[in-house]
């Protein structure tokens, strides 16, 4: 399987066996929302990924989505059962238990306006708002349905003022620091600028190695798409805010194009949001649903996100279980021709590397400590086996979440050693056989000096 799944832990998956049994069934990867949940909580989620990774030798990457310039409502006592035109206030506290919906955002109460539109849940609510009087707001539901606790709002073509990195950012970036994940989500970046911060934050924590996956969501990361690519080390096409922001018909040109042009930049990207979402409550997906998939497997993603079909579904599972029968049939009719698009050195030896493995029909592998070369490589979605080998853990984490690489821990000091250690990995796991190629490389990128290599097994 070369598209990768990751899958969102939450009250679903909050023992071991479970997400045990769905890294056996495919899952290479998992993401930690900081929106809900506690430190304990997390810490655990963490502490069984890791555990489950030396008992079934194999290598997962994990990280968290920062909250970021999110709204989201305060707590209710119960659910707030919505109908037709059915009419009711927001207001700025945090709690509310008399039926109102409580919002604790300056930011919010100062862009809206009469006949604004709100939506929360990926779209499922919609209220019109009716009046407005300083922090005390008039809405009436557009939709019937059902308001809970914690559930993000956004108004439709506007966007909150607030910075992309928060207070409360802050204490999960040092979370994630502290439990070394493997990246980090940046919730609603607006431009390049909100990723070099972030990059800063994490530079300074002495944590450069995490991974920053720039979540494209609000109209101004769509405007300021090719600078945050630029700067992100992997993008995500977050579908939900996206479809809140911008009409439903335009999604799926929007998401080609995320797709393309992160592509293009050899930055991994990655699909998310009601990917199965029927799955909460039901055990098998729909039809629409499985095209859906398949479309993006063929437009060329390098993982697929599962939300809350594994966070709060009933059939977390059968989900990842049912995504990976999916990425497997169609995996194979992607045909891609990317080829680089400037001078960069890099990207023009990569796609060199991958074109030269593919005329003698040898398997690749790539040496790498930090993971660029193997991501460059990969974003030209080699036609044969790819192999990734390091040294360092982290490293091999943060590409278990992309396209068609097979992760291997070798013991190395240099480049040299590393590129022999991982043919001798490679012999010794039986992924080379008797009169198979193989072509090795690494890309010395700071000296400027590339290697490659043609075996051919006796």
């Amino acid at each position: 399987m070369r598209v990768k799944i990751i899958a969102t832990l939450g009250p679903s998956t909050k023992d071991i066996e479970t997400i045990r049994e769905m890294v056996i069934k495919g899952a290479s990867a998992f993401r930690i929302n900081f929106s809900h949940g506690s430190e304990e909580e997390w810490r655990k989620y963490v502490k069984y990924v890791r555990t489950i990774e030396r008992e079934l030798n194999v290598i997962i990457g994990i990280g968290g989505d920062l909250k970021g310039g999110s709204v989201r409502i305060g707590e209710l006592r119960e659910p707030i059962k919505l109908k037709m035109n059915m009419e009711l206030m927001i207001l700025n506290k945090q709690k509310d238990y008399e039926g109102n919906i409580p919002l604790p955002y300056i930011e919010f109460y100062d862009i809206i306006e009469p006949g604004d539109i709100i939506l929360m849940d990926d779209g499922k609510i919609m209220l019109k708002v009716e009046d407005v009087k300083e922090d005390k707001v008039k809405v009436r539901s557009l939709t019937p349905g059902e308001i809970t606790s914690r559930k993000g709002i956004v108004v439709r073509g506007k966007e909150f003022n607030i910075p992309a990195i928060t207070e409360e950012d802050l204490k999960n970036i040092k979370f994630a620091v502290e439990n070394s994940l493997d990246y980090i989500g940046l919730s609603y970046v607006k431009s390049g600028e909100d990723v070099k911060k972030l990059k800063k934050i994490l530079y300074e924590a002495g944590c450069e190695e995490t991974a920053v996956m720039s979540k494209i969501e609000c109209v101004s990361a769509v405007k300021n798409l090719e600078e945050i690519v630029r700067e992100s080390d992997m993008i995500l096409v977050a579908r939900g805010d996206l479809g809140m922001q911008f009409p439903l018909e335009r999604i799926p040109v929007l998401q080609r194009e995320i797709i393309e042009k992160t592509r293009l930049k050899g930055k991994p990207v990655i699909v998310a949001t009601q990917v199965l979402a029927s799955m909460i409550e039901n055990p098998t997906p729909t039809r629409a649903e499985v095209t859906d998939v398949a479309h993006a497997i063929i437009e060329g993603v390098d993982a697929i996100m599962l939300t809350g079909e594994t966070a709060i579904g009933i059939y977390p599972v059968e989900a990842v279980e049912w995504l990976k029968s999916i990425i497997e049939a169609n995996e194979e009719k992607i045909n891609i021709e990317l080829k680089p698009i400037d001078d960069d050195l890099q990207k023009r030896f990569a796609h060199s590397i991958v074109v030269l493995a593919e005329s003698i029909n040898s398997k690749l592998a790539v040496y790498t400590q930090k993971g660029r070369m193997a991501a460059r490589i990969a974003a030209y979605r080699p036609r044969v086996p790819v192999y990734a080998a390091s040294n360092n853990i982290r490293t091999l984490r943060k590409l278990s979440m992309i396209w068609g690489l097979k992760t291997i821990k070798v013991d190395a000091e240099g480049y040299m050693e590393g590129l022999e250690a991982t043919y001798q990995a490679l012999m010794r796991e039986g992924y080379v056989k008797d009169n198979e190629t193989l072509v090795l490389t690494y890309g010395l990128i700071e000296e400027g000096e590339h290697i490659i290599k043609i075996k051919r097994k006796i």
